[in-house]
């Protein structure tokens, strides 16, 4: 059985350096299921999504808020803002690091992790870890040398096409925009699609 993580993060910044970050999903999903059991938009209940306080990030860590990435989140419909705003329930960051390692230890080894740049979501990771004194202990979880970037292997597969995150036609009316959750919910469902062209197998349904 080999087990991945995936996950993504939706910030208040574009610098993975010190961004503030609003939300994290990850899911843990078995490459053995895309021929055999097949993931569809139904295991959305996969993903774990934790809301992290920007305030916490700010105030006691120094991250930053972008005037244009705040312009971006009150541009977008009022589903997905409110989403993205603050609540009484929002984790710090020290409540979110030990969450995250309390979700992910139970699954035992990681065989790759995964996210859409590996420039920005794994260094973010890192980072928070880092700010608790706990980069080491993530490390013996999610190994740096076993990410992945699910871009470049959709790119490689697909010849480099002019748009990467193409949406299937079962779930495109579920999935639900700039929410972490369904993100990564739709590349693994990605990497599913194309695995099993390369096996002739059937679009699952």
């Amino acid at each position: 059985m080999s087990k991945h993580v995936i996950l993504d993060f939706e910030t208040m910044g574009t610098d993975p350096s010190n961004c503030a970050i609003v939300d994290v999903s990850v899911m843990v999903f078995e490459w053995d299921r895309f021929e055999t059991r097949p993931y569809t938009y139904k295991d959305i209940n996969q993903a774990q999504k934790f809301k992290v306080s920007v305030t916490d990030q700010v105030k006691n860590y120094g991250m930053k808020v972008e005037n244009d990435v705040i312009d971006f989140w009150n541009s977008q419909p009022p589903e997905v803002k409110k989403n993205v705003a603050p609540k009484k329930s929002d984790l710090t960051v020290k409540e979110f690091t030990e969450q995250f390692m309390d979700f992910l230890i139970p699954h035992g080894n990681i065989d790759r992790w995964w996210s859409r740049s590996n420039t920005f979501d794994p260094v973010i990771l890192t980072r928070l870890f880092d700010t608790q004194g706990k980069k080491k202990h993530l490390e013996e979880y999610l190994k740096y040398y076993l990410v992945r970037d699910t871009r470049t292997w959709i790119d490689a597969k697909l010849n480099f096409p002019k748009k990467n995150g193409f949406v299937m036609k079962e779930w495109s009316e579920e999935f639900k925009a700039h929410d972490s959750a369904w993100d990564i919910l739709a590349d693994v469902l990605r990497l599913q699609f194309i695995h099993r062209v390369e096996f002739d197998l059937e679009e699952p349904q």
